[in-house]
Parts: structure tokens; C-alpha cells; sequence
């Protein structure tokens, strides 16, 4: 099978974490004959996957490549990675999508109007009826197709891939280099509001434990909560929460340590070396891949109570510390709980950590069933 991958734009972090596992994993499957990844240059996929070592896979950005339409002509199927906030091209090849989640029609972001809303329903409603074959990464995220766009979005395939990017961990450094206390809980995670920094920021200032167990953050932008006013960040958004974190006192580099965007080779370890892990996201696609890494690394968990996340974790042993995250007693509550119970969420983790999981192999199987599936409904369509 060649394969094209198409992909103009990409969220940095998890959605790239998610390209890399999938291009390593199809690339190791023998149906594969090649795979040609055509990306925007602004993404600098080929820098952050250098280390990929497939004769199968060639990387082209395609501001370098006019003849896209030959990489087209030559494909068996066209997969589109990323198709959000964009438009969809017309393209006469077995034509597949995953899209990845609802949440900007499900917690609209703040400030945004009702003509962006319309118009981003408009575009995904243009992908859903333009596509050979939709995939989704939860059941929740196909409830929430349905709900938005109606019974044809039934038919996706739901493809999960919540999973660790490692296989084995036991051999995971601790040792990062940078300047950290010896303990603290981490929330990996970009600053977009869904991943709702402020409700735990507003939990964490009353948080009695904050100073032996402060809050450290990575994920793209979160440098910028180092800021002051009045130095407010210029990106959208951001200045709420450096106002919130000057209003309710926290301390940068005592209660709250905002790293920003970190290499890969680092998320795992600092994940390691945490004393647990929090996600207070109010929506996820798929689920969270550092609750899943944490629990596979024996770390506890303190998650939100939102359906995905329930899904997700179904298939997992360790008691997880479910709360709100529409509240932020709700959170502060879990904190407070963890620090009085911690012995047995951490003696849980550890023996979940053994929990039979998927891997990236099992992925790729599931997204190539759903590709031969496209190619024969296309060839039927087009006898």
C-alpha cells in the first residue's frame, strides 16, 4: 500500500507526538510499500523526527513541492492527519480522515465569534461529507460527530490511540537538567482554555501543600506565564492567567514552575520523577497520552471526570483521583486528597503500571483496515 499523508497544519505536542508513532509504526508493517508525508515547513517535522529511520517514509514540505499532484497520482490512499480549521480539497483517491474532537464546538473559547463557530462547523461538515472513510479516536468523539453533523458520522471507525509513545520504560532517565524541586505534581499541556489552567491555578493558590509540592507545566506557550504585569503576554488568552496567578499570589519558581515547550526526549522523564500527575482538561479527543504514560510509569493520576477520560481509563487497574473541572474546589479537594491517602494511589499506580496495553503496532493495523476498506468502497463507487 502507498500511502500519502497530507497535513498542512499540526498541534504542536500531542498531534505530532501522534504523527511520529504513526508514521514509525506504519512504516514497520510489510503492506506498507511507502509513505509520503507532505507537511507545512512551519511544523519542522523533518528537524523534530530526524531520528526516524525508514527507506518507506519521505518527507516533503510542500511549500518545496509544486508537484503535489503527482505524489497524488502515485498514492493508493490519501490520508488527511489534521483536517481542523482548514479547507478540504477535492481529491479523486480513496480519501481518509481523522478527526480528532469536537471541542471547539463543544467549549467554544472565549471571545470567539459566532461567525468563526459557524464557519469552523461549516468546513468540518464540508470534510465529513467529502471523505471515503472517517476515524475518530474515542466513542465519545464519534457521540459528539453524531450530535453535531447527524446519523451518517455513525459509520466512523473509532481507532484508539491514547497510548504511551515508549513500550518499555523501565531504563527512563530521571535526571533532566533542569532546575526543579525534588517533588513536585506536573500537568502536561498546552495554554488553549479547554486544557483549563485556570481553574487548577485558581485551586493550586489554596492549596496548603503547594510549596512542598508545587505545580510544574510544559507544553507550547506555557513559558509565557512567567510573565508580569504589567507585561502581559501578546497571545490571546494568556493574560488572564498571568492576572489570575498575580492576583491570587502564586510565585513563579516557588508554587508554580511554567517550563513551555520541551523536547521529547524529556517528557518522559520528568513525568518519571513527579510525585503525580494531573489533567484538568475540560475536553480531550481521544484522552491524554500523559495519563497514560504516567500510569505506565507507575505515577498516580488526578483527572477529570469528563466521559473520554472515563473511557479511556476504563481499561486501566490503578485508582485514579477523579474530580470537577468545572470547580475548582473540586480540584483543590482532589489535591488535598491525594497528599492524605498518597501511599495508596501510589501503591495502585505501581501495580497498574503492568496493565496490558495497546501499542503503535496495533494502531497502525486498525488505521490501515480502515485505508483497504476506503480503497474498496472508492474502486466500487468508481467501477
Amino acid at each position: 500500500m502507498r500511502i500519502l499523508i497530507w497535513c498542512t497544519v499540526i498541534s504542536i505536542g500531542g498531534g505530532s507526538r501522534l504523527l511520529t508513532n504513526l508514521l514509525k509504526a506504519f512504516a514497520s508493517n510489510p503492506e506498507v510499500a511507502s509513505i509520503s508525508l507532505v507537511i507545512s515547513s512551519e511544523t519542522q517535522f523533518k528537524e523534530r523526527t530526524a531520528n526516524i529511520d525508514s527507506s518507506k517514509i519521505n518527507i516533503v514540505y510542500w511549500e518545496d513541492s509544486p508537484a503535489f499532484n503527482n505524489y497524488i497520482n502515485e498514492a493508493d490512499v490519501v490520508y488527511c492527519f489534521w483536517p481542523h480549521g482548514q479547507a478540504c480539497p477535492k481529491i479523486n483517491k480513496p480519501y481518509v480522515i481523522t478527526y480528532h474532537d469536537t471541542t471547539i464546538l463543544d467549549h467554544v473559547p472565549p471571545f470567539v465569534t459566532g461567525s468563526f463557530t459557524r464557519q469552523y462547523w461549516e468546513t468540518s461538515k464540508d470534510w465529513l461529507d467529502t471523505v471515503t472513510k472517517i476515524v475518530v479516536s474515542s466513542e465519545h468523539v464519534k457521540s459528539r460527530l453524531i450530535a453535531h453533523f447527524g446519523e451518517k458520522c455513525r459509520e466512523a471507525a473509532v481507532v484508539p490511540h491514547a497510548i504511551s509513545p515508549a513500550k518499555a520504560f523501565a531504563d527512563v532517565p530521571t535526571e533532566t537538567g533542569l532546575n526543579l524541586p525534588a517533588e513536585y505534581i506536573i500537568y502536561p499541556a498546552n495554554t488553549s482554555p479547554h486544557k483549563n489552567h485556570y481553574n487548577l491555578l485558581l485551586a493550586y493558590s489554596k492549596f496548603a501543600q503547594r510549596k512542598k509540592l508545587p505545580l510544574v507545566l510544559f507544553g507550547y506557550l506555557t513559558d509565557q506565564l512567567r510573565k508580569q504585569p504589567p507585561e502581559w503576554p501578546e497571545i490571546a488568552y494568556l493574560p488572564t492567567l498571568t492576572s489570575l496567578i498575580k492576583r491570587v499570589g502564586l510565585e513563579v519558581d516557588k508554587d508554580l514552575y511554567p517550563l513551555g515547550y520541551i523536547g521529547d526526549s524529556l517528557v518522559t522523564p520528568l513525568i518519571k520523577k513527579a510525585k503525580a500527575l494531573i489533567m484538568p482538561s475540560l475536553s480531550e479527543g481521544g484522552g491524554s497520552y500523559p495519563v497514560e504514560e504516567a500510569l505506565n510509569l507507575g505515577i498516580p493520576v488526578l483527572c477529570s471526570d469528563i466521559p473520554v477520560m472515563r473511557e479511556q481509563l476504563a481499561k486501566r487497574s490503578a485508582k485514579v483521583i477523579w474530580f470537577d473541572p468545572e470547580s475548582y474546589e473540586s480540584i483543590l479537594a482532589a489535591l488535598d486528597r491525594l497528599v492524605t491517602k498518597y501511599d495508596k494511589y501510589k501503591k495502585s499506580a505501581v501495580k497498574g503500571s503492568s496493565d496490558i496495553t495497546y501499542n503503535w503496532d496495533d494502531v497502525a493495523r486498525q488505521y490501515l483496515d480502515v485505508f483497504r476498506s476506503a480503497i474498496n468502497d472508492f474502486n466500487s463507487e468508481n467501477k
